[in-house]
């Protein structure tokens, strides 16, 4: 699947951004590279930096162009700016995401705003990134809400299940993504050991089952998931014999011996390994 970066420039400094470089400028020549860039076949996602800080009608119109040529979009954001998106705008991106067949991947880093401002260093963006997705749900848009598990948060999973169950009602799903030691995360000061994130994770899972909410989680091996090893990204993905590009950012270690998730799971992050030499 095609990862289309439309610039690198941001309005969060989140402490978890895997993302290398700061710029202004977008990336290659604009809309035109962004609709070369779709020659690589699956789920068109559209990331950044922060999108929404890409021009607005070429944003718009490279949906459409998707969409008209039935490519699903993802459209990843931190949510903020959506809060204040010209109504007829965000109506009309609202309605290109959905004729895609897509959907709104909102990061949502904390259930309170005092933690999302450690976490993005962000002053309000708790607040207005609320807003923004009560606006989309009210719009009728699907919306996957991303929690990226760090030292920051990882003891809060549960908590923000109830936050997410009770003042985000009508997300379509929850994804729970483990820190990558990479691009602007701190160096990996911010990345706990799976063993340490495991029983939350493992109880925020089962408050999702026993709430109704749709949840999967990605980058964190199967064998710290307890009874809910199959809700790993990676775990889908070889069962359907897909091999992205997220897979080989991974690979087994001498832990891995004899385990019987191999067939489900390729290993542990290769960055998680430099920072905690083992699992």
């Amino acid at each position: 699947m095609p990862l289309i970066h439309l610039l690198a420039a941001c309005d969060q400094r989140c402490v978890f951004c895997s993302y290398p470089a700061e710029a202004v400028a977008p990336e290659g020549d604009g809309l035109a590279s962004w609709v070369a860039a779709l020659k690589v076949p699956g789920l068109v996602q559209v990331s950044g930096g922060e999108p929404m800080l890409a021009d607005r009608d070429a944003l718009l119109k490279f949906v459409l162009y998707c969409a008209g040529r039935k490519r699903r979009v993802e459209l990843q954001t931190n949510g903020v700016l959506l809060a204040r998106l010209p109504e007829a705008y965000f109506r009309r991106l609202v309605r290109a995401v959905g004729l895609s067949g897509g959907y709104f991947n909102v990061n949502f880093p904390s259930d309170s705003a005092a933690a999302d401002l450690r976490i993005t260093r962000t002053r309000g963006a708790f607040a207005a990134r609320s807003r923004g997705v009560r606006r989309l749900i009210k719009a009728g848009a699907a919306v996957r809400l991303t929690h990226v598990i760090n030292s920051l948060n990882y003891r809060r999973l549960p908590a923000f299940v109830e936050f997410a169950a009770d003042r985000l009602k009508g997300a379509s799903w929850i994804q729970f993504s483990f820190i990558k030691a990479s691009g602007r995360s701190d160096g990996g000061r911010h990345v706990p050991r799976y063993g340490a994130v495991s029983p939350y994770l493992v109880k925020a899972l089962g408050l999702c089952r026993g709430l109704g909410l749709a949840c999967e989680t990605d980058h964190i091996p199967p064998c710290f998931l307890g009874g809910f090893a199959l809700s790993s990204v990676d775990a889908k993905k070889l069962s359907y014999g897909e091999k992205g590009r997220q897979l080989a950012e991974k690979a087994y270690v001498a832990a891995c011996r004899g385990c019987r998730m191999r067939n489900i799971c390729p290993g542990p992050r290769k960055d998680y390994i430099k920072v905690h030499k083992t699992l």
